[in-house]
């Protein structure tokens, strides 16, 4: 038996479909490209409306300088602050703090993270500690860390590690334990070991909210270093903030305030790029 074809069947032309296709991702890399000029022209737009607001109070006499400086003061500041012999050793004191404190409170979350999810004896043994610990207030250790490890960094990165573990720590937990229990069962009827489900199929679907915990571990430590330099310290960005403060010096204050919140947001930026590289098919 033959099969015969029908000549009045539609043809599929490639040219035209290729064309078609090529239509759609120029027309959706526009559409992208209008999206994020619009979004940066409102979060501009935005910014200047705050400043307008501020200067407008301040300029007006609706709020005392010593509450808040105007923004031309505070902008004097910072040259004032970022010349001084003193801002560049304080500030090269607070990053290594915060830096240290990150890597190590985001290590020792993917590890215990990842041990508590793939071993029942490991969660069953820490994980009722590891949530007890994080009952009271992380501010509350903080004169307990000065006493232990001295007015040195260490205590600064032991408050930086004990307040930014835990989010990573349970963003790890939660992505790794959220797989539906179906696949982990089709992993293991093809005979895939522990370490193979997990770099396959545990990982893949645990890196996105991962990634959330380390933008939350990385604004934690920062937090966490700035407390401890306020409890006590005799060097970093956090004593210059104390110490100006108590001189009413209130303009260098939102001066420091405003280079650690750029800092923080530039490095928070870039969490997010590699997010984008390493999380690649959220954006399919």
């Amino acid at each position: 038996m033959t099969l015969a074809l029908d000549a009045d069947a539609p043809t599929v032309d490639p040219v035209a479909t290729r064309s078609s296709v090529e239509h759609f991702l120029a027309t959706e890399k526009a559409r992208q490209t209008r999206k994020r000029i619009v979004n940066r022209l409102l979060a501009a737009g935005f910014g200047i409306f705050v400043l307008l607001i501020w200067w407008g109070a301040t300029e007006f006499g609706f709020v005392h300088a010593l509450i808040v400086p105007s923004p031309v003061d505070t902008f004097f500041a910072f040259g004032r602050v970022m010349s001084a012999d003193y801002f560049i050793p304080n500030a090269w004191v607070t990053l290594q703090e915060i830096f240290w404190g990150f890597a190590i409170g985001l290590a020792s979350g993917v590890v215990l993270g990842v041990g508590v999810a793939m071993f029942e004896p490991v969660r069953a043994t820490i994980y009722p500690y590891l949530v007890a610990i994080q009952a009271p207030p992380k501010i509350v250790l903080a004169p307990i860390f000065i006493t232990w490890f001295g007015f040195d960094q260490a205590s600064k990165i032991a408050i930086a590690v004990v307040m930014s573990f835990f989010p990573m720590f349970l963003n790890t937990l939660t992505g790794l334990t959220s797989v539906d229990p179906n696949a982990v069962k089709l992993m293991r009827s093809l005979t895939a070991g522990r370490w193979k489900t997990f770099r396959y199929l545990l990982l893949p679907n645990a890196l996105p909210i991962m990634m959330a915990g380390v933008k939350l571990c990385w604004t934690l430590a920062v937090l966490g270093v700035i407390v401890g330099e306020f409890v006590g310290a005799s060097e970093g960005i956090g004593y210059l903030i104390y110490a100006m403060n108590f001189q009413l010096d209130i303009a260098g204050v939102f001066a420091l305030i405003i280079l650690l919140s750029v800092f923080t947001l530039i490095v928070y930026q870039l969490i997010e790029w590699a997010e984008s590289k390493v999380v690649f098919w959220k954006q399919l």
